[in-house]
């Protein structure tokens, strides 16, 4: 087989992004349908029991949503649902499917909403790393001390300088967390991570070079990250009771590294 340019594999990768909110859960029919009896059982009585916290119900309820979006996402590329019942985790805890090493997946959620992406290479090339976060501006945070504590002094300048902070805000915070998602690294390295909003350039050791999508236009923030050269974006998606396609008119795009 003739060796393939970069260009030719990128452009063999599936890509998808879906997004979705608790309150259109799908009926327990049709999760039994999609999700493995384990998962499904065990997130159910989690949220059963009478003791529970609701942050801690609505993180249960939210994994099985995302989950399920997940499997949504294989099935719409022809990929094998059963997947979910093997999937295994790296030393840090990023989930992966060990028996398809061309399929790359990462899983967001807070408060009521989830993400998922998802990139499927070709059956004898390397898998190529996602990952999403996303954030409620449900959440109150301390803006000005958070920056402060990760960010550089250009960066804090910028932020000041920004009539929306909470928008601001969450666009130094959001792409941080999904390069440093990309291949398992938790927010401890949020300081290791250069983000030039007026560049639109993001560094991080910790991520493969890539672009970076992030909006400010759903009801949450979000930010995705494809290792890839161009701004090909990908599938994008939102559950309503089925996949809907979706467009977003208003990202800013990073390259990262």
């Amino acid at each position: 087989m003739p060796n393939k340019m970069p260009s030719e594999i990128e452009s063999a990768v599936k890509r998808a992004v879906v997004w979705g909110n608790l309150a259109d859960m799908p009926s327990s029919a049709v999760l039994q349908a999609y999700l493995p009896t384990a998962l499904l059982s065990s997130r159910l009585q989690g949220i059963e029991q009478s003791d529970i916290n609701p942050r801690r119900q609505q993180r249960l309820r939210g994994s099985l949503l995302a989950h399920f979006l997940l499997a949504k996402l294989l099935e719409h590329f022809g990929q094998p649902i059963s997947l979910l019942e093997r999937i295994q985790r790296t030393p840090s805890g990023r989930p992966y499917f060990a028996e398809m090493p061309q399929i790359d997946f990462n899983i967001s959620h807070s408060a009521d909403w989830v993400a998922v992406v998802i990139a499927i290479a070709e059956a004898d090339e390397s898998a190529v790393a996602v990952a999403i976060d996303i954030e409620s501006p449900q959440k109150v945070r301390n803006f000005d001390g958070l920056i402060r504590f990760y960010a550089s002094e250009a960066e804090q300048h910028w932020f000041m300088r920004q009539t929306q902070k909470e928008a601001a805000f969450y666009r130094t915070w959001c792409p941080r967390e999904a390069v440093l998602k990309s291949q398992g690294v938790g927010i401890v390295k949020l300081r290791s991570v250069t983000h030039l909003p007026q560049q639109q350039q993001i560094l991080c050791d910790y991520a493969p070079t890539g672009k970076l999508f992030f909006t400010d236009e759903l009801p949450f923030y979000l930010a995705y990250f494809l290792q890839q050269s161009q701004e090909r974006q990908p599938e994008l998606f939102c559950w309503q009771s089925k996949l809907i396609s979706a467009n977003l008119s208003q990202q800013v795009i990073y390259q990262v590294n």
